[in-house]
């Protein structure tokens, strides 16, 4: 079986196909959204498509001027669903399997929600249930969303994009300008993932000897941590978590061992100042304390600098490459079957997938 590198490696120009495609894949779904005034986007996910939704929300939330909630497939067929309409629901699944979301789009077309869904394949069974379905343009062979991760946030921010210089009449040139930016994230994905295994082969001993990792971000920066401990989680099968940032101070901390590894991922953000001091603060707990970040203050051995962007929301295409690198090199370094198989018969019974 391939491994993770193997579709990491395709990620850079399948996000550039989308943009070069932007008005087939795309323009349907801004036609749709732009039929009425609207109030909020509901992105209804779980798993990576979740992570990936609180990643992107925030550059949508900002440029679209809107309110953008992410809401998991349950919780929103049994609860949170008082939308009216002018809310635009958008349900994400990968696979276009996953029975969860297939009851959600049920519910939305229940409640009469304008609703859309966004997959890897849309000829999957998802399609039954929804007249709107859109292919993000990973591919449908993502084992480990590792193309899926970048390429579909590509596809929200485009999406934004798009729908802005609608709504807000931009010139050619302004959209062209906002395109380009995104653009230029696309172009570090090869060397960022050159420098993220660098990294890792510089502080090997503490990622294969922690007994747990803490994953810390906020903002965007929090959906690539979730991501982040979701991939960790599901290839190494360690003990790994995300935190917002500042709730990583209300209790988390009092759980740090000397074998637990922090990571931090700063975007360099309004919060920029903080993370700096909760990085530094944190070395007195363990000495297992790394940080992810495009700032250029740092002047320390265990800070992964990335080359990121201006606009910080859109520095989530580069950020998630670390954690992707990191569990295929821990996987690979322990010799390790990705996604233990000991869960098997766990996931057999417990079936979210079609």
């Amino acid at each position: 079986m391939k491994n993770m590198f193997d579709y990491m490696e395709k990620a850079p120009s399948l996000c550039e196909q989308i943009i070069k495609e932007k008005d087939k894949r795309i323009g349907n779904l801004v036609e749709y959204f732009v039929e009425k005034e609207r109030r909020r986007i509901v992105i209804v996910a779980s798993g990576s498509s979740y992570n990936i939704a609180m990643s992107a929300k925030w550059y949508l939330q900002e440029l679209l001027n809107l309110e953008v909630k992410v809401v998991w497939p349950l919780t929103y067929t049994m609860y949170d669903n008082s939308y009216d309409n002018q809310s635009f629901i958008i349900c994400m699944s990968q696979s276009g399997k996953s029975t969860n979301t297939i009851e959600a789009v049920k519910k939305a077309k229940e409640l009469k929600h304008d609703v859309c869904v966004l997959t890897t394949n849309k000829n999957a069974p998802i399609k039954e249930y929804c007249e709107h379905v859109y292919e993000y343009g990973s591919g449908s062979d993502d084992y480990y969303v590792a193309k899926g991760f970048p390429c579909s946030n590509v596809f929200l921010m485009i999406f934004a994009v798009e729908v802005a210089s609608r709504l807000n009449k931009w010139k050619e040139a302004q959209k062209k300008k906002e395109i380009s930016k995104i653009e230029v994230e696309i172009a570090k994905l090869d060397n960022t993932r050159i420098q993220a295994k660098k990294f890792y082969e510089e502080n090997k001993k503490s990622f294969l000897n922690c007994r747990r990792m803490m994953l810390v971000g906020i903002g965007s920066s929090y959906g690539v941590a979730l991501e982040g401990a979701l991939k960790l989680n599901e290839m190494i099968g360690s003990a790994t978590n995300a935190y917002e940032m500042e709730e990583f101070v209300h209790g988390p901390t009092y759980e740090i061992r000397k074998d637990h590894a922090i990571i931090f991922i700063d975007n360099n953000s309004q919060c920029h100042e903080r993370m700096k001091q909760l990085f530094t603060a944190c070395k007195g707990l363990t000495d297992h304390v790394f940080m992810i970040s495009n700032a250029k203050d740092y002047n320390d051995q265990k800070v992964l600098y990335i080359d990121g962007n201006s606009d910080y929301n859109l520095n989530v295409i580069n950020s998630i490459v670390p954690f992707q690198t990191f569990s295929e090199c821990i996987c690979s370094e322990l010799d390790l079957l990705s996604y233990n198989l000991t869960n098997y018969d766990f996931e057999q019974k417990i079936k979210t997938k079609a």
